[in-house]
């Protein structure tokens, strides 16, 4: 996906991220690339893209008390008071089918005590299909919450950016677990 007058690249898909297509690089550049695939880039329609979100924050408000609209693409939902009648990974299946039956889009689900946590969660559920797109990562959980931890690289941390990973990948620390325990 290119950003405003195809300037950039703004959102990749899986394959294009295994094919070493980096965020923001001049899409002219890759015009000119030769890739293993081919690759194909798509204008980026912002007016489609806030009437989708608008549709799944609606739909995500009838399901939790407080939705949180982090970006266009992305929400935190609190579900304080409603954590103890819920099984979390039931729910994050009920929030999926819910946006996917009322806008035909698929979502990853990730849960946690924290937003960072949350996210993780959410990592971990589009990288690994046998999560079902839904991954709860709970205080009464701390193994697989260490598990997870222990197998998210630092560069995959919500807010630990390129520059960060590189500098505490020279002090050793090249995991979530890793980066938890410093």
């Amino acid at each position: 996906m290119l950003s405003n007058n195809d300037g950039c690249v703004i959102a990749r898909s899986k394959e294009a991220k295994q094919l070493g297509i980096k965020m923001g690089v001049p899409w002219f550049q890759l015009k000119s690339a030769e890739f293993t695939e081919p690759v194909i880039a798509f204008s980026s329609n912002y007016e489609l893209y806030a009437s989708m979100s608008n549709r799944v924050m609606a739909h995500l408000e009838e399901l939790a008390p407080r939705v949180e609209q982090y970006s266009i693409d992305e929400m935190f939902l609190d579900i304080c008071g409603i954590e103890c009648c819920i099984d979390f990974e039931d729910f994050g299946r009920q929030l999926r089918e819910r946006v996917r039956s009322g806008t035909g889009l698929t979502i990853g689900v990730g849960m946690g005590p924290t937003k960072t946590l949350a996210k993780s969660a959410q990592w971990a559920s589009k990288e690994w299909p046998q999560f079902g797109g839904v991954l709860a990562l709970t205080p009464g959980n701390p193994r697989r919450t260490e598990k997870l931890l222990s197998l998210q690289p630092v560069e995959e941390i919500w807010g630990v950016g390129r520059r960060i990973s590189r500098k505490l990948g020279t002090l050793g620390i090249t995991t979530a677990l890793q980066l938890a325990r410093a």
